[in-house]
């Protein structure tokens, strides 16, 4: 039946681009089919107080990323007294911003450029409600540009779900002889029938690899696929198919937001950490920068007790490397809960990934985007140019007569050796899709290469606990946690933070923060 449903979509999308009504009339019925594009998955009952009465209980949170950010801002502003120990000198975890020394000034880095996607709609909620988004700008468009130079670009495609697959089709992201043969449809379709449970208990075993070559899908279409997926800082052999499809659905079929995005015009310290930090502690959230957890042990008169100070609570906020070591470092965990303690063990981190910040004596060719993805031929995933979103980096690249360029890998392969390597490939390849920054000239660099990104290979998910694990009291929130609902990177990671505050909150009568989250099932999806 789901065959002729998929159908009677494409033959009335392809109408519709010369019928506007009929356009119309296509995304009110699939709206109506997801039920919205915003789903209410929790609500507040206003009936319930806000504020916790008498002694408030003491919480310590472990990492201040967006996880750790969204459990102490919201734990805070209801009168919980909040502990929020962080191991670098900074907030923000992978947004995190710190400055370095550069051609005898300084300037601000990170750990990247990221997109402030529009269905992000519980970290927007909390950037809005302190005016930080007023400083973002639209990205000019979504760019890929293939391994021949040929660009794909996503910006002025339809946004609506079943409309935009038709769209790229008409704009030349593939053939529809090449996707109407059964191997490829069949497998197709698993897009659109996306469910959480269904979808990883069919597919989570299957590398994305796999799941590519039995759909032969054609070679245009593989290259936004695995564009799309080295985001998860993994390559197509060693990824989830299942994980693949719900950033999908979560990325493009379950909203009229496309793929475009927004992102801070400034560094993060300036446009995003530095608000939050200054409102944490307008809510007396005591922040201990540089202050490693090394293990967390039962406490005497509270439950837990970290460096001779008892809490209540414990939110673990740490990335998937740290939340082993403490775990791993607490050895009374194993007996009051062994099986979570082995899942955490058996969580991996990715192979590695690298950003390479460069001071450069030039420019790329005019006409491009901010972000723009490449597919990758080696190491080079994307570029950023710097010196159009931060002031010092425009003051810098207009001094110089240069540029601010940022090279990314998500996903180095093993067999790049050490840091002379990376920096040689990603040379080869940006000269290679740029040919106009041939024998570019470094005035400054930093390279780093880390690993410390969650790992979605397939059968992890298995292992991957909930906010809330068997050891009472003890919370866990990160990018890496296991959500009920179908959210990836920045947005899953702080709302991650929101579902261990609402389970205290819970436990104390209190009304629950409201999460947002996009429509749960795809749009063949059984049980609308």
């Amino acid at each position: 039946m789901w065959i002729w449903v998929l159908v009677a979509v494409v033959v009335a999308a392809w109408v519709s681009i010369r019928a506007g009504w009929v356009a119309v009339a296509i995304k009110k019925g699939v709206a109506w089919r997801l039920g919205g594009y915003r789903h209410r998955a929790v609500a507040a009952n206003a009936s319930e107080p806000r504020e916790v009465l008498g002694e408030p209980p003491r919480i310590a949170v472990v990492g201040a990323g967006l996880g750790g950010i969204g459990a102490a801002s919201a734990l805070s502003e209801r009168g919980f007294s909040v502990v929020l120990y962080e191991r670098n000198h900074y907030l923000g975890g992978k947004i995190g911003a710190w400055k370095v020394p550069v051609a005898g000034g300084e300037q601000t880095v990170d750990h990247g450029f990221h997109a402030f996607f529009r269905q992000y709609y519980n970290l927007n909620r909390f950037l809005d409600r302190l005016g930080l988004r007023e400083g973002f700008a639209e990205i000019e468009d979504y760019l890929i540009i293939d391994g021949d130079g040929r660009e794909h670009r996503f910006g002025e495609v339809e946004t609506a779900p079943a409309l935009n697959i038709v769209d790229l089709g008409r704009r030349g992201f593939y053939r529809w002889r090449d996707v109407v043969r059964k191997a490829t449809r069949s497998r197709l379709t698993a897009f659109v029938q996306f469910d959480m449970e269904r979808t990883y208990e069919e597919l989570d075993g299957i590398t994305f690899e796999r799941f590519c070559n039995e759909a032969a899908l054609p070679a245009e279409l593989r290259v936004s696929f695995r564009t799309f997926a080295r985001a998860f800082f993994s390559d197509e052999a060693d990824l989830s198919t299942a994980d693949v499809l719900r950033a999908f659905h979560f990325y493009y079929l379950s909203h009229d937001h496309g793929l475009m995005y927004d992102y801070p015009v400034g560094d993060y310290e300036e446009m995003i950490l530095g608000p939050i930090r200054a409102h944490l502690e307008q809510h007396r959230v005591d922040i201990r920068l540089g202050t490693p957890v090394e293990e967390i042990a039962r406490g005497k008169r509270r439950r837990f007790s970290i460096a001779g100070e008892e809490y209540d609570w414990v939110v673990i906020a740490a990335d998937v490397p740290g939340v082993q070591s403490i775990i791993g470092a607490s050895a009374w965990m194993r007996e009051a809960a062994p099986d979570f303690v082995d899942n955490v063990g058996a969580l991996r981190a990715s192979h590695g990934y690298a950003i390479w910040r460069m001071w450069v004596d030039r420019d790329v060719r005019p006409g491009l985007p901010t972000f723009i993805n490449v597919d990758r031929k080696r190491v080079l995933d994307s570029v950023t140019l710097y010196h159009r979103i931060t002031d010092e980096a425009r003051a810098w690249a207009e001094s110089h007569g240069g540029a601010v360029l940022e090279l990314h890998s998500y996903a180095l392969p093993a067999d790049i050796g050490d840091e002379s390597e990376v920096r040689r490939v990603f040379l080869e390849e940006l000269e290679a899709y740029f040919p106009e920054v041939a024998d570019v000239r470094i005035i400054d660099e930093v390279l780093q290469v880390r690993r410390d990104f969650p790992a979605f290979f397939p059968g992890q998910r298995a292992h991957r606990p909930a906010p809330r694990g068997p050891i009472e009291g003890l919370l866990l929130a990160g990018d890496w946690v296991r959500l009920p609902y179908p959210m990836t990177h920045m947005e899953a990671a702080y709302t991650s933070g929101l579902i261990c505050a609402n389970e205290i909150f819970g436990r104390h009568g209190l009304q629950l923060e409201p999460i947002d989250t996009v429509a749960p099932r795809g749009l063949l999806a059984a049980g609308h």
